[in-house]
C-alpha cells in the first residue's frame, strides 16, 4: 500500500488501474502531475497446476479502500475530480449471473489449463482466427478459457448472463452499466476490427452462448455515472462521469508514448511488453507477435512478450538468498548487488543465461522453454549471476525489437518504463544490448496515466490521444549505447540465438519423452 500526494491542481481525473497482483488508483492533472495515489493487494489462487483464478470481489474491496484513501488525500488538497476511468489486465473472464454477481472466479491470463482447448481451436480455427484478428489461439487469450468453462463447468456458463473483463466489472459496481470496449474484446479473439462488433458468426459456430457479449463503447466514452451505492462505498461524487477505460497493455500504449509511430515501449515488471503502433496485421510475424485494437479508435498496436522480466531476478534472488518471499529490504540489496556490477564486462565472464522460467514469449512461445544457465562454476558472486539474468532478458527484448524492424517498424527511439526502469545498471544494459539511444519514462505505472488520459479525453481536457500524449508522457533524455559494450553484446547476441536452438532441440525432445508434448 502506498499513498503519494502532491502539489494538488484544483481540477483532476481518477484512474483505477486493476493490475494482476493489486489495484492502484491515481489521480493525475491535465498536465500530467500525479496529485494522488493509493494501491491495495490481493493474492491469486492456485488450487491446481497450471491453475491462476482471482475472485473479482476481492478486486472491487481493494479498489473501494484505494479510491476512499485517494479521495481523502484530494479532498484535504482542495482538488476537485471530473471524472473517472479504468485500466485492467487482460483476457481474464468475469462471467456475471442475472444478479450481477460472478458465476465462478475469474480465470487468469497466466492460467494454462486450457491446452487441449487451444490445441484443438488452432487446428480447427486456426486459419480464421488469423485472418480476422491476426493472432493463433494461446490459453492466454479468453476464447479458450470460454471453451474450457463450456467443457468442464456448463452449470456456470447456463448461469452467466453477461462477460465483462476486470476493468469492466469494476466499472459496472461504480455505475450499473454493463459494457466492455474494443480493446478488451479484442483479447477475447471474438472481435472484429474491421467491422467493429462481435463476430455473432464465430461465437455461434463455437457454441458460446451470444447472450454473453455485451454492448461496445469507444475506450474514452462515458459509460455512466457513479451510483449513490458506490458513492456511499468509496467516497466519489455521486453522479461522477464514468468512462469505459481500455485493457492495461491498450492503456500502456498511451503512457508510454506508443501511441506515436516509430516508438518502441519497453515496460519491465514482473514479465516484460515491447509495444508499437502498427498499421495493419504482419503475415510473416503471425505467432510471433501479438496484434491488437488501440484505444485509438481504428488503429492497431503490435505487442512483444517477454514472459520472464522482471521475474528472472526475483527468482534468482531468493533462489541465492533462500528467500521465500521477497520484503522492502531484499529490493534494497538487490540495489547494491546492482551497484557492484559496474565491473561486470558484456557476457558476464562466460556465463549465460537464457530467460524462459515460464516457457518462451516473443518469437518462439514455446511452452517447452526451461530457463537455462550456461557456464556456472565455483567462485561466482552473486552480483555476477544476476548480472547474467538481466542479459538474459535484455536479448529476449532485442528479439522482440528485431522483429518488428524485420516487420518493416524500425525503433526510432526506445523508452523504458515498469518498475524494472528504476534499476539504472539494467537500463543501461538494454540501451547497449539493444544498440539504440534508451529514455526512461518519468511516469513509470504507464497503465494508470493511460486510463487517466482516456478520463482526460472523455472530459474535453484534449482533443486527441496524441495531443494527450505530447502533454502528460515524458522521459528523460536518451543515453547513448556505449560503443564497445553494443559491439561485444551483438557477438554474445549472436551466441545466445544459437544455444537458444540447441536447447530447444533437447527440451522438445526430453517433452516427448516423458508424454508432455501433447499437453503443452
Amino acid at each position: 500500500m502506498s499513498t503519494n500526494s502532491r502539489t494538488a491542481a484544483r481540477e483532476l481525473v481518477l484512474s483505477v488501474d486493476v493490475g494482476s497482483t493489486a489495484v492502484k488508483v491515481v489521480a493525475m492533472t491535465r498536465e500530467g502531475q500525479i496529485a494522488a495515489s493509493a494501491s491495495r493487494h490481493y493474492a491469486s489462487d492456485s488450487r491446481r497446476p497450471g491453475w491462476v483464478e482471482q475472485h473479482p470481489q476481492q478486486w472491487w474491496e481493494g479498489a473501494c479502500a484505494a479510491i476512499r484513501e485517494c479521495v481523502a488525500n484530494i479532498g484535504a488538497a482542495g482538488g476537485v475530480l471530473l471524472g473517472v476511468s479504468f485500466s485492467g489486465h487482460m483476457s481474464a473472464p468475469v462471467l456475471l449471473g442475472n444478479d450481477g454477481h460472478p458465476v465462478m472466479p475469474s480465470i487468469m491470463i497466466a492460467d494454462a489449463r486450457s491446452s487441449e482447448e487451444t490445441a484443438w481451436l488452432r487446428q480447427e480455427y486456426g486459419e480464421t482466427f488469423v485472418a480476422m484478428t491476426g493472432n493463433m489461439p494461446i490459453d492466454a487469450f479468453t476464447v479458450s478459457k470460454l471453451l474450457w468453462i463450456k467443457n468442464n463447468v456448463p452449470d456456470a456458463l447456463r448461469r452467466a448472463a453477461t462477460l465483462l473483463f476486470p476493468k469492466d466489472f469494476i466499472r459496472y459496481r461504480l455505475s450499473g452499466h454493463l459494457l466492455t470496449d474494443p480493446t478488451d474484446a479484442g483479447n477475447s479473439l471474438l472481435y472484429d476490427a474491421v467491422s467493429g462488433r462481435w463476430s455473432a458468426e464465430l461465437i455461434r459456430e463455437l457454441g458460446l452462448p451470444e447472450r454473453l457479449f455485451p454492448e461496445l463503447q469507444p475506450s474514452h466514452g462515458e459509460a455512466g455515472r457513479v451510483s449513490p451505492e458506490a458513492a456511499a462505498a468509496t467516497g466519489l461524487p455521486e453522479g461522477l462521469p464514468v468512462f469505459t477505460g481500455a485493457a492495461d497493455m491498450a492503456c500502456s500504449q498511451l503512457g508510454t508514448g506508443a501511441s506515436e509511430d516509430g516508438i518502441l515501449a519497453v515496460t519491465l515488471s514482473t514479465s516484460g511488453q515491447a509495444v508499437m503502433r502498427v498499421k495493419g496485421i504482419v503475415s510473416e510475424a503471425v505467432g510471433k507477435l501479438t496484434f491488437h485494437p488501440s484505444a485509438i479508435p481504428g488503429t492497431l498496436y503490435a505487442m512483444g512478450s517477454i514472459f520472464t522480466g522482471g521475474l528472472g531476478v526475483d527468482w534468482a534472488y531468493r533462489m541465492l538468498s533462500d528467500k521465500t518471499q521477497l520484503q522492502a529490504e531484499d529490493y534494497e540489496a538487490i540495489g547494491i548487488l546492482s551497484r557492484r556490477m559496474d565491473g561486470i564486462p558484456p557476457g558476464s565472464d562466460g556465463l549465460l543465461f537464457l530467460p524462459f522460467l515460464v516457457g518462451s514469449g516473443t518469437p518462439h512461445f514455446d511452452a517447452v522453454d526451461r530457463a537455462s544457465w550456461l557456464g556456472l562454476a565455483t567462485g561466482q558472486p552473486k552480483e555476477l549471476l544476476l548480472h547474467s539474468v538481466m542479459e538474459g532478458v535484455a536479448y529476449n527484448i532485442r528479439e522482440a525489437m528485431e522483429l518488428f524492424e524485420a516487420s518493416g517498424y524500425p525503433a526510432k527511439r526506445l523508452h523504458l518504463g515498469g518498475g524494472g526502469s528504476k534499476n539504472e545498471v539494467w537500463s543501461r544494459m538494454i540501451g547497449d544490448v539493444l544498440d539504440r539511444p534508451l529514455a526512461r519514462l518519468h511516469h513509470r505505472d504507464a497503465s494508470a496515466v493511460g486510463a487517466s488520459l482516456l478520463a482526460g479525453l472523455g472530459c474535453g481536457w484534449y482533443t486527441s490521444v496524441d495531443e494527450a500524449a505530447r502533454i502528460v508522457v515524458s522521459a528523460s533524455e536518451p543515453a547513448q549505447p556505449n560503443e564497445g559494450r553494443a559491439q561485444a553484446y551483438g557477438r554474445i547476441y549472436g551466441h545466445y540465438r544459437e544455444v537458444y536452438h540447441s536447447l530447444n532441440r533437447y527440451y522438445r525432445a526430453t517433452a516427448a519423452e516423458n508424454g508432455l508434448s501433447e499437453k503443452l
